[in-house]
């Protein structure tokens, strides 16, 4: 059996579409999976920028999507339904040839969550994460 490096140190690049294969359970506006934490690995992602590739302002969406439950605590507190996004920025406009951080800190990815992002036009606007991956004891 293969052991999951202690720390590894992962880049992702990714060109966003505006339609893919996965539709939001509440809103059903669809969104790319660009990351996906795996099994017993907790990621952080350092950084997540994204670049307008053309000569008009685009709107893209980055979304942090819960896929296990969160169980409350001892005091009944934090408990998430499984399922759940939480938009990092809704309806951000990049200017032209421009590019923005969607991160102000750091984002914590759990075993399984993912990451998700999509654009106003496919292949307008690309997405760049570094990210650490620690395996989980």
């Amino acid at each position: 059996m293969a052991l999951i490096p202690l720390n590894k140190f992962v880049t992702k690049t990714f060109i966003l579409t505006s339609t893919t294969n996965y539709t939001n359970y509440t809103t059903g506006l669809t969104t790319t999976t660009v990351y996906t934490a795996p099994i017993g690995v907790t990621s952080i992602v350092l950084m997540a920028q994204l670049s307008n590739l053309t000569t008009t302002t685009q709107s893209v969406n980055v979304i942090h999507h819960r896929n296990r439950p969160i169980l409350a605590d001892a005091q009944g507190n934090g408990a998430q339904a499984a399922n759940v996004d939480s938009f990092l920025v809704k309806n951000f406009n990049i200017p032209e040839n421009d590019a923005a951080s969607v991160l102000s800190g750091k984002l914590v990815v759990e075993s399984l969550d993912s990451l998700r992002a999509y654009a106003g036009n496919t292949g307008s606007v690309q997405l760049v994460l570094s990210i650490l991956e620690t395996a989980n004891t």
